[in-house]
C-alpha cells in the first residue's frame, strides 16, 4: 500500500496542475529505460571510479529491484538509503523508485542521531548502505535488516534477477529526505514523483538542459540537489558526472576530463574552482552554466565566470521543500542574474507576508514538497495552504528578491546546519554555564559554524572537549562547530533573555577562541600555547 502525502493537495489545485502540464503520466520508463532504447552505449552516469552507459545503468536498476524483492520488500515500505556521490547509490536510488518503496536518504557522512531519526520518522524495513558505514553506525542501525549498497554495484548485481515492475503511483511519497531548518531536530520532507519531476523540468528550462548536457554534482547526492540531478539527468537523457569528495584542482581537471556543462552548489565552489583555474592558467573551461544559491553573488565573481570563461550564470531559489522555486531566466541580462532571484517557476505562487512577519515570503505550487512527515512540524510551516519559507522577501515586477531570512541557520558550502539543533546537542555539557551558537564569515566554506561559551569558573574548556560532547551525542561531522570563542563575561541578551547573535559575531574579535585544524592549516597558523580556559586568540 502506497504511503500518501501528510498534506495533500486541493483537488480542485491538483487537477489544474495536471490540466496545465506540471504533474503527467508520464511513466518512469520514459526516463532511464527509453534513453537505454534510444542510446545504449551512451555514457549516463560517471562516479570517481568509472562510468555506467545507458544500457548498463538500466540493467543494474533492474536487478536492483530483483534485489529488493528478493529481500520480501514490498510496494509502500521504507527502506532507508545511506551513499555518497557513487553510482550503486544512482542505482539503488532509481531501484526503489521502480520497486514502489519509500526512498529515506541520508548522506554516508550521516551520524547516528540522523539515522535514529529517520528510524523514527517512518517504520524502515530495510537499511541500503555501504559495508563499512554500517559498521561505524551499528548502534543506529540495530536489528533492521541490512542490504549492502556494493550489492548495487557492477559485480553485485552480476546474479541478481531482472524483474519486471508496474509503474508506481506519482502521487504517492516517493522520497523522504531531511533538512535541519531551525528546529531542535531534522525534519522530514516529503515528495511525490510528481512534485520531483515537476521541479526538474523547471531546472531544465532554467539551465536549457538537453541531451547533450553533462551535469557535474558536488552537492550530496542524497540531498535534494543530487535527487534534482537524478530526475533531470533521467528525463532529459543526459550524463551526471558525481564528485563523491570536491577539491578544486582535480575537481576542475575532473570536469574538463568529462567534458561537465553544467553545475550547481555554493557560490564558495564556484570561487574556489576560478582561482584553480586561474592558478593552472586554464584558458577554457567545458563549463558553460552555474546554477548558483544560498547567498547573493558577488559581482567579480559573476564578471570573471562570463567575461573570461564564457559561463552563464543562473541565479536559483530554492530548498528542500521548494526546489527550484525561482531562477533567472534565459534571457536575462548581467544585471537581472546579480540584482534578485529570479522569476518564479511555472505554477509557483507567491505571497508576501505571513501570520508571524509581514515580510516572510509563502508559497505553493506543484514542484513544492507534499508537507513534513511529522504533523508538528506542519502546524508551524504552513500558514493554511502557504508553506512559510521562514526567508524575508521582496516580490516586484514578477521577481524575487530574498532580503534576509526569519530561520537561525548557519550555511556551511551550501549546507544548512540549524543552530538549535547544535544547541540542544551542547545542552547538559557539565563545564558551560553559558553557551551559544553564530556564522562567521570563511572565505573557503562561506561561513563557519562558532560556539561562543562562558566557563563556569575555574573550569578550562577546549575546542576538542566540546566537540567530543557533539559527537557523543550523534552530531555528525558536517554540524560540528569550527570555532570556539571564550567569554569573559555574560553572553549579550535581549531584555527577554535572548542572545543577541549579531553582538556575538561583532563582539568575537576581541574574545579569546581557537579554531578547526582546517582553518589552521588554510591560514598558516602555528598552534599556541592555550589561555587560562582554553582559548587561543
Amino acid at each position: 500500500m502506497s504511503i500518501q502525502p501528510p498534506r495533500p493537495v486541493a483537488p480542485d489545485r491538483a487537477a489544474e496542475y495536471v490540466a496545465r502540464g506540471y504533474w503527467n503520466d508520464r511513466r518512469l520508463r520514459g526516463g532511464l529505460e527509453a534513453a537505454a532504447l534510444r542510446h545504449p552505449d551512451a555514457l549516463a552516469v560517471a562516479d570517481n571510479r568509472g562510468a555506467l552507459s545507458w544500457s548498463q545503468l538500466t540493467s543494474l536498476v533492474s536487478a536492483g529491484v530483483g534485489r529488493l524483492r528478493s529481500a520480501g520488500l514490498e510496494t509502500g515500505q521504507a527502506a532507508l538509503l545511506i551513499t555518497g556521490n557513487t553510482s550503486e547509490g544512482v542505482v539503488a536510488y532509481h531501484s526503489l523508485q521502480r520497486a514502489g518503496l519509500l526512498a529515506v536518504l541520508l548522506d554516508r557522512r550521516c551520524g547516528e542521531a540522523d539515522v535514529r531519526v529517520a528510524k523514527q520518522s517512518v517504520p524502515v524495513s530495510i537499511v541500503i548502505a555501504p559495508r563499512e558505514e554500517v559498521v561505524r553506525l551499528g548502534a543506529a542501525v540495530g536489528s533492521t535488516s541490512v542490504l549492502p549498497l556494493e550489492d548495487f554495484s557492477v559485480e553485485g548485481g552480476a546474479g541478481a534477477p531482472r524483474l519486471q515492475w508496474e509503474e508506481p503511483d506519482r502521487d504517492a511519497v516517493a522520497v523522504l529526505l531531511f533538512t535541519s531548518g531551525t528546529t531542535t531536530r531534522p525534519k522530514g520532507v516529503t515528495h511525490s514523483i510528481n512534485t520531483l519531476t515537476c521541479a526538474a523540468q523547471n531546472m531544465a528550462a532554467l539551465n536549457c538542459v538537453d541531451r547533450s548536457t553533462v551535469l557535474f554534482l558536488v552537492s550530496p547526492l542524497m540531498s535534494i540537489t543530487g535527487v534534482m540531478q537524478m530526475h533531470l539527468a533521467a528525463d532529459q537523457h543526459c550524463m551526471v558526472v558525481l564528485e563523491d569528495a570536491f577539491d578544486p584542482d582535480t575537481s576542475l581537471a575532473r570536469i574538463n576530463e568529462w567534458g561537465a556543462t553544467h553545475l550547481g552548489g555554493a557560490p564558495v565552489i564556484v570561487e574556489r574552482l576560478l582561482q584553480a583555474a586561474d592558478a593552472r592558467r586554464e584558458d577554457r573551461l567545458a563549463l558553460r552554466a552555474l546554477a548558483l544559491g544560498g547567498a547573493m553573488l558577488p559581482r567579480p565573481l559573476l564578471e570573471r565566470a562570463t567575461d573570461e570563461y564564457g559561463i552563464q550564470i543562473v541565479r536559483v531559489y530554492g530548498s528542500s521543500e521548494a526546489p527550484n522555486a525561482s531562477g533567472s531566466q534565459p534571457t536575462d541580462d548581467r544585471d537581472s542574474r546579480l540584482g534578485n532571484d529570479g522569476a518564479p517557476t511555472p505554477g509557483l505562487e507567491v505571497q508576501v507576508g505571513s501570520s508571524e512577519h509581514h515580510q516572510e515570503g509563502m508559497l505553493r505550487g506543484p514542484g513544492m514538497f507534499l508537507g513534513y512527515i511529522d504533523d508538528a512540524d506542519n502546524d508551524a510551516a504552513f500558514d493554511d495552504d502557504w508553506y512559510r519559507t521562514g526567508d524575508l522577501i521582496e516580490f516586484a515586477d514578477g521577481r524575487i528578491t530574498v532580503i534576509g531570512r526569519l530561520k537561525e541557520v548557519v550555511i556551511r558550502n551550501g549546507f544548512k546546519i540549524s543552530l538549535a539543533e547544535v544547541e540542544v546537542a551542547l545542552a547538559g555539557h557539565s563545564a558551560l554555564e553559558e553557551f551559544a551558537t553564530f556564522g562567521v564569515p570563511d572565505r573557503t566554506t562561506g561561513e563557519r559554524l562558532a560556539v561562543a561559551i562562558v566557563p563556569k569558573s575555574g573550569v578550562g574548556v577546549t575546542l576538542e572537549h566540546v566537540l567530543e560532547h557533539l559527537r557523543s551525542a550523534g552530531m555528525p561531522p558536517r554540524k560540528l562547530p569550527e570555532q570556539l570563542f571564550i567569554w569573559d563575561e555574560p553572553l549579550p541578551r535581549t531584555a527577554s533573555g535572548k542572545v543577541i547573535r549579531s553582538r556575538l559575531l561583532m563582539d568575537a574579535p576581541s574574545k579569546n577562541s581557537v579554531v578547526a585544524e582546517r582553518i589552521r592549516a588554510e591560514e598558516g597558523n602555528v598552534p599556541e600555547p592555550c589561555g587560562r580556559n582554553g582559548g587561543r586568540k
